[in-house]
């Protein structure tokens, strides 16, 4: 794996075959998470007439529709789901719960169509592009950050880093048994999604046309 750089008016990063396929499994992990599916199958048909165009539970609505639910809906049961939608307020369990209400399903659609844009991307690359070239346009740069935050979010969970602390000792005491291997494995991802989307925050910071927001008007 090798960091992101400019080049040709886009950000590119370097991930052989094995990365790119350990990377495109995450991301399809964390969208299944999220009700979409395993996106290796395709979408899903409707499960119903309200269902999302994702299969997911509840009727997440299309990216760029808006509907509002009336009924209540309670926080995901899956600590990882709930580091991803989580809680307005944690003072106030009916501002978060109205919020939640108002909110989550517009969310998970807009979390699902990033991450399926980046596994579309890591599965079968960019025309014109060496195959083991990952390819970020300026402006979907900020989405693409936005989604390793998520990879990121769901794999500190299973990990259990709640603080900097736990952060800095992570690779403390792993290489025995089985568990330490699963372990071990988790934190190896985890460490590569952190590095390699530092490297993508830098070159987006060091872009010469680059906005607070994080995006850039190049069309390269």
């Amino acid at each position: 794996m090798r960091a992101f750089r400019r080049q040709r008016g886009r950000y590119v990063a370097r991930l052989d075959a094995g990365e790119r396929a350990v990377v495109a499994s995450v991301v399809a992990d964390v969208a299944e998470l999220l009700g979409a599916g395993r996106f290796e199958d395709g979408p899903p048909p409707a499960a119903g007439p309200d269902a999302g165009p994702d299969g997911s539970p509840g009727g997440a609505p299309d990216v760029g529709a808006w509907q509002v639910r009336t009924a209540p809906l309670p926080p995901p049961q899956d600590p990882a789901v709930r580091r991803l939608l989580p809680d307005a307020s944690r003072d106030d369990p009916e501002v978060a719960g109205e919020f939640r209400r108002l909110t989550e399903d517009d969310l998970r659609a807009r979390k699902i169509a990033r991450l399926r844009c980046l596994w579309t991307s890591l599965v079968h690359g960019e025309p014109g592009w060496p195959e083991h070239a990952l390819v970020v346009h300026p402006r979907s740069a900020a989405d693409v950050a936005a989604c390793l935050t998520d990879l990121r979010l769901v794999l500190g969970e299973r990990l259990d880093l709640r603080t900097d602390e736990d952060s800095e000792a992570l690779y403390d005491g792993l290489g025995d048994g089985d568990e330490d291997d699963v372990r071990a494995y988790l934190a190896s991802v985890y460490g590569a999604l952190s590095w390699l989307q530092e490297s993508l925050l830098a070159v987006m910071l060091d872009a010469p046309d680059a906005s607070p927001g994080g995006r850039t008007g190049d069309d390269g």
